[in-house]
């Protein structure tokens, strides 16, 4: 049976559609809600260089939330093909539900009535917003909270993995945790059990409170990972430590080797950033082994010299890219490092929404290495090395060997400034396809042998994927 709230959204949403929404009574019939709207801000600001801290922060306002309205409707790849009064309705629902979670529930919080004209429909959304977040405190914090939320069900609303809306972070804790499963897409519903730590970062809070790679996470401040064999995605916000918080996690692990189980209690700080890099070393005395741990500009050059150094001291008969965590990057790199592969092919197209595609090639200035490879994969493999994944399958440029990719994949992406100068959009400009004109995002790319890396083999320091490289390269 559905609640009163679950009830409401299903009227607005269908009124909305609809646009005749009975309960959207005209502006005038309450003082508050006849003050026109705001004059349209200036558009989003594209940003060109890197992020930085910005040293006049202003409050996220209803004219914060105009601009990255009319920023998604200007930039965002299906813009032309968007309703406009899903992005609001998702926008006054997340308002909704943030006042309600602060207990200040407002009686005027109703969603208006659309016409589906996208100017005027703001103008009657952004009235009622304005009225409602002036009503619901007189403490600007709260009323930025609200607007906030706002433009995160705007984002919501386009069900995009690469569209997000960021805050600009004063500083990085961390408490040195890499673990098995990371969502990279956003989305844990993929998650299996169990949870356990990948990798535990040298001279970090984990490392000095002695958890282990290997160790298999219980519960997170009381909050056990799975529930019935479904992912308690909170759990994630515990141990990303997204804020500046200090406060000290509670992470309850069992150990693989002893079988016993114990808490940690573990405060994070902040920790130094290590440059990108790539690590390359020899396994079974002639296959280069490669991995990077994102396709930053310049990896692919520095890949292939690292072959080249290993080359210099052996004869190579093989190569494993090993891109298991990778969470993406830059395309340019996947081109330019597939071109020591193939010559003279596409290996992914970007499209809009109307179906114009752009090929993209590899790079034919890239030397061919003429050797075998094995490309690795896991479930934290996204974006661009989905994109990269699927292009060594599609042309066959050599063995997948893992688990299926991350599938967050929607397309190249760009950040956009909005009027607060904390807070940015990331808006893809078009949706990315395979060589072969597959849809990758959400699905991913399934590795030709299955070869999980389990909590006991981290703790015993094996890689059954690495043995199936070696095995495929010396058939």
């Amino acid at each position: 049976m559905r609640t009163t709230r679950q009830n409401l959204i299903a009227v607005v949403s269908a009124a909305v559609t609809a646009g005749v929404i009975a309960a959207g009574a005209t502006a005038t019939a309450n003082p508050r809600l006849a003050a026109p709207a705001a004059a349209k801000p200036s558009p989003c600001v594209k940003v060109t260089g890197p992020m930085t801290t910005p040293a006049d922060p202003a409050p996220t306002s209803v004219s914060t939330v105009q601009q990255a309205y009319y920023c998604i409707l200007d930039n965002y790849y299906k813009s032309s093909k968007l309703d406009h009064r899903q992005l609001l309705q998702s926008a006054f629902d997340s308002v909704v539900t943030e006042l309600i979670k602060r207990g200040i529930d407002q009686p005027d919080a109703a969603m208006p009535a659309l016409s589906g004209d996208r100017d005027n429909d703001w103008t009657v959304f952004g009235t009622r917003l304005g009225s409602v977040l002036a009503a619901a405190s007189d403490q600007q914090p709260v009323r930025s909270a609200l607007a906030v939320a706002a433009i995160k069900g705007m984002v919501a609303a386009l069900h995009d993995n690469h569209a997000r809306y960021r805050t600009a972070a004063t500083q990085s804790l961390s408490l040195g945790l890499t673990l098995n499963q990371n969502d990279p897409g956003g989305d844990s519903s993929r998650y299996t059990v169990p949870l356990f730590i990948k990798a535990v970062t040298a001279d970090s809070p984990a490392a000095t409170a002695g958890l282990k790679p290997g160790d298999v996470i219980r519960a997170v401040n009381g909050v056990p990972p799975f529930s019935d064999g479904t992912f308690n995605a909170g759990v994630m916000d515990y141990l990303r430590v997204a804020s500046s918080t200090r406060k000290p996690v509670r992470i309850t692990v069992q150990r693989p080797s002893t079988g016993r189980t114990r808490t940690f209690t573990i405060t994070p700080r902040e920790l130094p950033t290590s440059p990108a890099r790539v690590s390359a070393k020899l396994v079974h005395g002639s296959i280069a082994q490669i991995q990077f741990g994102q396709f930053y500009p310049g990896v692919a050059q520095e890949a292939l010299k690292a072959i080249t150094d290993l080359q210099a001291k052996t004869k190579i008969t093989g190569v494993i890219i090993d891109l298991r965590g990778n969470p993406g990057g830059m395309g340019a790199e996947a081109a330019t490092l597939l071109g020591a592969f193939v010559h003279d092919t596409n290996y992914v197209s970007f499209c809009d929404a109307d179906g114009k595609c752009d090929p993209q090639p590899v790079d034919n200035k890239t030397p061919l290495l003429h050797l075998p490879m094995v490309t690795l994969t896991d479930g934290n493999c996204a974006s661009t090395c989905d994109l990269f994944a699927m292009a060594v399958k599609d042309l066959r440029l050599g063995t997948l060997v893992g688990t299926r990719t991350a599938g967050a994949s929607s397309g190249p992406s760009f950040d956009y400034q909005l009027n607060d100068n904390t807070s940015t959009l990331t808006l893809p400009a078009q949706h990315a396809l395979g060589a072969n004109g597959e849809i990758i995002d959400t699905i991913g790319t399934s590795p030709d042998h299955q070869r999980p890396l389990t909590a006991a083999d981290v703790s015993k320091g094996k890689d059954p994927a690495v043995d199936q490289a070696v095995s495929l390269l010396t058939s």
